[in-house]
């Protein structure tokens, strides 16, 4: 009997458990979906400007259709998976800035919040703003000076005494082995597709040339070890050596011009000024100045730019140019790599955070809209090109 009873007692536990159990599965979380809440309407693309493709990160598109949101935050812009950042929105119309992703074919597609379905997708193409270009060996570790051709052909002086050319198309040759190389010596491009190169070795000072078959030859001896130089209007170079300003003509006869307070650096030709950074390693003192080329000579120096600003980081400053509207890029090696400084207004900001650094040791403007620029790393460098939109200030030592 005893038995009997803990059988039935074990049984009506059992019944006892189960029902509770089953009756806990019934309870439902309440859901966030309003079933009688009706949703947004699904948004649709009917157009994307520029039409065809865009730059990633850098680029502003336009997205036509219809059924956006008029809050930018409630419209989830996706290339491929990744998000773009959305401007300013109205129902018919956003604008985005490009995500950090490239392809010929990437699936765009529109979230707005409330509407239950995506937009259909449209296919789109974004180009890289910066990419490598070349070919180089592993034993090509260190690249020294940037120059660009009439034709888009990029030259890059490296160890090993070479000088490498690399095509539109993206071929790399030899274009010489040449008896010199000095690191971060200043390297242009001059008439007649020849290449003038600065060499200081020993008691060999000089600028030095390449013809367009690998020639070598020298074009003028200095009395000081050159840095870096440029071509003005006239065809006269201006070159910085130690201390001072030499003015070579184009008979190839120097002339000292002015001497400075700083061990000069890199020298730059615009808008009929000359300017010149100088750099003191042992104070730590760093300036770009300008002086006004007035025929074979200039005028008194005026203070661009202190380079121990706090904006720059304490970068070193290897190098700088201008875009036609005459703000400045300034080349370090700091790991945001390329500043911008606007010499009128004094703003200034990092150009693609993220995407060039960490070591920019030279660079150059080409013939349209890029910068073709040297970035040092630890045992190798890249030769990258940077797609700016707009173009470089006049360069004149391009001539046929």
């Amino acid at each position: 009997m005893k038995k009997v009873m803990y059988r039935i007692n074990i049984l009506l536990l059992f019944i006892v458990i189960t029902s509770y159990f089953m009756s806990c599965e019934k309870e439902v979380t309440p859901s966030l979906f309003d079933p009688d809440k009706p949703s947004k309407p699904t948004p649709v693309i009917t157009d994307i400007i520029p039409h065809g493709s865009a730059y990633a990160v850098i680029e502003e598109v336009t997205i036509k259709g219809s059924n956006f949101s008029s809050t930018p935050d409630e419209n989830l812009v996706f290339f491929d998976g990744s998000k773009a950042k959305v401007i300013t929105a109205s129902a018919t119309q956003l604008t985005i800035i490009t995500p950090n992703v490239t392809g010929d074919s990437l699936e765009v597609k529109i979230a707005v919040l409330g509407a239950e379905l995506y937009s259909e997708p449209v296919f789109y193409k974004l180009k890289p703003s910066v990419s490598t270009i070349g070919t180089f060996l592993e034993t090509e570790t260190e690249g020294y000076a940037v120059a660009v051709d009439l034709d888009e052909n990029v030259y890059v002086s490296l160890t090993g005494k070479l000088i490498k050319k690399i095509t539109p198309e993206d071929v790399t040759t030899t274009l010489a082995s040449v008896s010199f190389l000095t690191p971060n010596g200043g390297m242009k491009m001059g008439p007649g597709y020849t290449l003038y190169a600065a060499f200081s070795a020993g008691r060999v000072r000089k600028i030095a040339t390449i013809s367009p078959d690998g020639n070598e030859g020298t074009y003028v001896t200095l009395p000081g070890a050159p840095q870096d130089f440029d071509f003005d209007a006239d065809g006269n170079i201006w070159i910085s050596v130690d201390k001072d300003i030499y003015l070579i003509k184009p008979d190839a006869s120097p002339t000292q011009i002015k001497t400075f307070s700083l061990p000069l650096k890199t020298v730059r030709v615009f808008d009929g000024y000359l300017y010149i950074s100088g750099m003191d390693e042992a104070t730590g003192v760093a300036k770009i100045w300008r002086s006004q080329i007035q025929g074979e000579t200039l005028g008194t120096e005026e203070e661009v730019l202190d380079l121990t600003a706090a904006w720059l980081n304490n970068s070193t400053i290897n190098s700088f140019t201008f875009s036609e509207d005459g703000e400045m890029y300034i080349a370090t090696d700091n790991l945001d790599a390329i500043f911008t400084y606007n010499p009128v207004d004094g703003s200034h900001k990092t150009l693609y955070p993220g995407l060039i650094g960490p070591k920019i040791i030279a660079f150059c403007w080409g013939e349209g809209q890029d910068i073709y620029a040297l970035q040092q790393l630890s045992g190798s460098f890249n030769v990258l090109k940077i797609v700016i939109r707009k173009n470089g200030a006049p360069y004149y030592g391009r001539k046929p």
